[in-house]
């Protein structure tokens, strides 16, 4: 797969596009939500039940879930012991411009890649707030950063986008290769999201 493929799935042909992986429905898939006003009881955490429902439908179990706080800690923890068992991680959340949005920086550094900002992702934003005559923030733009050599999903409901990444080796399963799908935490930006191209995604890698 070449650079300019991965910079958006949602212009991809599907049918032109693969996957180094292939996906049974034995694989070991792991959710993980994060939200500090998850763990106090401030937010319902919805995206256990719908993401857990839409991979049913898909043929797969979620193995293991947790919600986890927005530090560094918790984060790094719960993704390094992910990568550790799983062929199949999802992320919700932490993608935002604000200081406790750590899951794209955080991930990143564990996985040895640095950030690149994504063209598109930028057009997208400044697009938003031109559209609304509205003055941007430039730490606004640190949404449009990406891990370098990931696949951006294109966030057509909001400013973060979603990211793919195939961690392949894994250096925390010697021998085995993990897919890790980022998506942004607001349910109406991650389920169009989900429905439009990750649930297509994975339909490719199960062929």
């Amino acid at each position: 797969m070449d650079t300019e493929q991965r910079r958006s799935l949602a212009t991809l042909d599907f049918g032109l596009w693969t996957l180094d992986f292939s996906f049974s429905a034995a694989m070991t898939i792991e959710l993980i939500n994060t939200g500090t006003e998850l763990m106090l009881g401030r937010v319902l955490n919805t995206h256990q039940q719908w993401i857990c429902r839409q991979m049913a439908d898909l043929g797969y179990t979620v193995t293991r879930q947790v919600a986890i706080a927005d530090t560094a800690r918790d984060i790094e923890h719960a993704v390094r012991d992910a990568f550790g068992r799983a062929d199949l991680i999802i992320t919700t959340g932490g993608l935002g411009p604000t200081s406790d949005d750590l899951t794209r920086e955080l991930i990143a550094k564990l996985l040895g890649r640095t950030l690149r900002e994504d063209p598109e992702a930028v057009q997208n934003i400044e697009r938003f707030f031109e559209v609304r005559q509205r003055p941007m923030p430039e730490r606004i733009k640190i949404q449009a950063l990406v891990p370098e050599g990931a696949i951006v999903l294109q966030n057509a409901h909001g400013l973060a986008p979603g990211v793919v990444v195939e961690v392949n080796p894994n250096p925390f399963r010697p021998g085995a290769a993990t897919l890790l799908i980022m998506l942004p935490g607001p349910p109406r930006e991650l389920r169009p999201m989900f429905r439009d191209l990750v649930i297509p995604l994975l339909r490719l890698a199960s062929r």
